[in-house]
């Protein structure tokens, strides 16, 4: 596991609206049974803010990080990642910034 790696949404209830989950936690609390965790919101669900909810795309569709929404998880729920939003770590530290400033 590795910070901004991508994950399918295990949540039965939320994983329609938010279907993957990006990992946001530093390798410095690797040995936690949780990690820190923003959901990748369907663009026809939200209404995003320009700093807040930057657009990352996965897999040719574009998903808002609903910064809003960071909570922990289980890391055993999580399963294997499906890819990496690692290129987008500006925008979703700016992101982070924003709803702690």
């Amino acid at each position: 596991m590795a910070q901004f790696d991508l994950y399918r949404n295990p949540g039965s209830r939320t994983s329609k609206q938010a279907p993957y989950l990006v990992e946001i936690q530093g390798r410095f609390v690797e040995s936690l049974t949780t990690c820190v965790v923003i959901p990748l919101v369907e663009k026809r669900c939200f209404t995003g803010a320009t700093v807040l909810n930057p657009l990352i795309p996965v897999n040719g569709t574009e998903y808002y990080l609903s910064t809003a929404e960071i909570t922990a998880v289980l890391r055993s729920i999580l399963g294997q990642p499906i890819g990496s939003a690692l290129g987008y770590r500006t925008e979703i530290i700016a992101a982070i910034d924003r709803l702690l400033l």
